[in-house]
This record gives C-alpha cells, sequence and structure tokens, in this order.
C-alpha cells in the first residue's frame, strides 16, 4: 500500500475553531435585517430598551446618549450605522431635543465610506437616465429625492412643508403602492432633510394608507 505522507497542522488562515450547535445559536448576532437591509442589532435594541413600558414611548436625550455609544463604540460612524440610524430616527419616537442631539453628536465622529459631500445637499439632478440615485450604498428612488431637494430650494428656512411633503408623497404613491425601495428613500429623506414636525407627522401617515410592497 502506499503509504500517505504525515502532514502537520493547517496554515493558520485554514484553522476552523469548531462550535458545537448549542454555542452557535448561544452567539448573538451583530446585525438585524430589517426591510432588506442589514442594520446594527445593538443601536436599534437600545431604541427598544428606551420605549419599552415608557409613559409617552419616546426616546428622551438621556436615552439618545446610549443609542450614540452604541454608534461611536468603534470610533467612526459605518454606513450600516448610518442606515440603522436613518431608521431608527423615522420608526421610534423621539423627543425634539433627544432627537436634535443625536443628529448633531453624529455628525462630529468620524464617518466611513462616506460620500465627499451629501446627496441632501446636492442640487437637484436634471439627469433622466436612471430612475435610481445610488446614495450611501443603497439604491434609492431619484424623483422622491429630487422632490425634496425642490422643496427646500431658495427657501428661508430650508425647510419641508406640509405643501412640499404633499408632493414628495405624489412621487412615492406614484405606482399605488410603497416599495422597499422608496421606504429606504423615504427614511432617509425624513433623515438627511430638515422638516417641519406638521409635514413628517402628515407624510408618515399618508404612507401608512398606502399598500406595502
Amino acid at each position: 500500500a502506499q503509504a500517505v505522507a504525515a502532514q502537520g497542522p493547517p496554515p493558520l488562515c485554514q484553522r476552523v475553531v469548531r462550535a458545537s450547535a448549542t454555542q452557535v445559536a448561544a452567539m448573538p448576532s451583530y446585525y438585524e435585517t430589517i426591510d432588506g437591509e442589514k442594520l446594527d442589532k445593538a443601536i436599534i435594541d437600545e431604541c427598544r430598551k428606551a420605549v419599552e413600558g415608557q409613559g409617552d414611548g419616546r426616546v428622551s436625550k438621556e436615552d439618545a446618549a446610549k443609542v450614540f455609544a452604541k454608534v461611536e463604540d468603534g470610533g467612526k460612524e459605518t454606513r450600516c450605522e448610518r442606515w440603522t440610524m436613518r431608521y431608527c430616527l423615522t420608526s421610534f419616537n423621539f423627543t425634539e431635543a433627544a432627537l436634535d442631539w443625536i443628529v448633531e453628536m453624529c455628525k462630529k465622529i468620524p464617518q466611513e465610506d462616506a460620500a465627499a459631500e451629501p446627496a441632501a445637499k446636492k442640487a437637484r439632478t436634471e439627469e433622466a437616465a436612471s430612475y435610481y440615485e445610488v446614495i450611501d450604498g443603497v439604491e434609492c428612488d431619484r424623483a422622491i429625492v429630487d422632490a425634496c431637494r425642490d422643496a427646500i430650494k431658495g427657501k428661508g428656512d430650508g425647510r419641508v412643508s406640509i405643501d412640499d411633503a404633499k408632493v414628495v408623497f405624489a412621487a412615492i404613491e406614484d405606482g399605488n403602492k410603497v416599495t422597499r425601495c422608496e421606504r429606504w428613500t423615504v427614511r432617509y429623506c425624513l433623515a438627511e432633510f430638515n422638516w417641519t414636525e406638521a409635514a413628517q407627522d402628515w407624510i408618515t401617515e399618508a404612507i401608512k394608507k398606502v399598500p406595502q410592497e
């Protein structure tokens, strides 16, 4: 019989620590997939804890500090964390003070893989070649973003009003349903553009009444 050569241990990059099925199941997941996107679970869980059992169900400034601690734990804000914050800011009810505080704090930490100029600051594009605009790695609905850009262009306070919100909503409901792409576009726009409280409340409620794809 042909002798089998003795083999040493595999290279370090090939060594695998074999955990039992129980150990694997017990390992907490860093991510939570929501609406097709991988988000930072620790940030979302902190928001959930903040509103759990609270009288008004709102995230206070004190709660926001705990949420921010999860964002800045790596010394920077990653793309995943930015989209997680956009989700949280539009899915949980922050007090005005908490919202203003955490938005400003996030601006002060280094941004990983961020564009040189935020899409919300760019002028409306006349390019109609693409239905989509890739923003921070995610395909967004160009018409919705452009409607928001038009809304604040040349305005004194640079805010999206209720009348503006109705124009934005028309771009959302044009297909008689709200797609996943449109939902993420709205989350981006609500977090990155400056809306009046009334306008944000109006469009949030209006979207709930349209079938979700």
